[in-house]
């Protein structure tokens, strides 16, 4: 049997292989999140699992790259705002607080649509475009994607759980 390290496409075929059988058992078996039932500070040695993994396809797609993501810091543009309103800035403060706090009971689509209304989506998409414009693409590497997994576990064994 060839090393596993000669075969890169196989240790990429276990790992993307496991995840989606996983993700595929715990939500088929309505389990969640299985961090909620672990005990904290619960330590396995010498957990040794024997399975089964089969998986119908495996295919590579190529290296690549993405535009990046930027965000605006919206507290410090608001204090900005603040700052350059003059004479009206101690009643710009009240009005803010009342925003904020109106802010909070939008829904997201009401949220949505005002910033479209009040241009301010516009806005943000500008400076975003121009940030972005500026900062280097992101490598993205080859995805690794599986399809007809089965996980068949047979046995787990634990030598020690404290």
């Amino acid at each position: 049997m060839a090393s596993l390290i000669e075969h890169p496409e196989i240790l990429l075929t276990l790992e993307a292989g496991i995840k989606n059988a996983l993700k595929t058992k715990t939500r088929e078996a309505g389990l969640g999140d299985l961090r909620d039932a672990v005990t904290p500070d619960t330590t396995f040695k010498g957990l040794v699992l024997d399975f089964q993994l089969e998986v119908e396809s495996v295919s590579f797609g190529h290296d690549g790259d993405k535009a990046p993501t930027c965000s605006i810091p919206m507290l410090a543009a608001m204090a900005l705002l603040v700052r350059r309103m003059g004479v009206t800035r101690d009643g710009a403060m009240d009005v803010l607080l009342k925003v904020m706090r109106e802010a909070l009971s939008l829904g997201k689509n009401a949220s949505k649509k005002l910033l479209e209304e009040t241009g301010v989506a516009e806005a943000q998409k500008t400076i975003k475009d121009e940030v972005i414009a500026k900062l280097p693409r992101s490598p993205v590497r080859k995805s690794v994607k599986v399809s007809g997994v089965k996980l068949h576990v047979k046995s787990v064994g634990v030598d020690d759980q404290s």
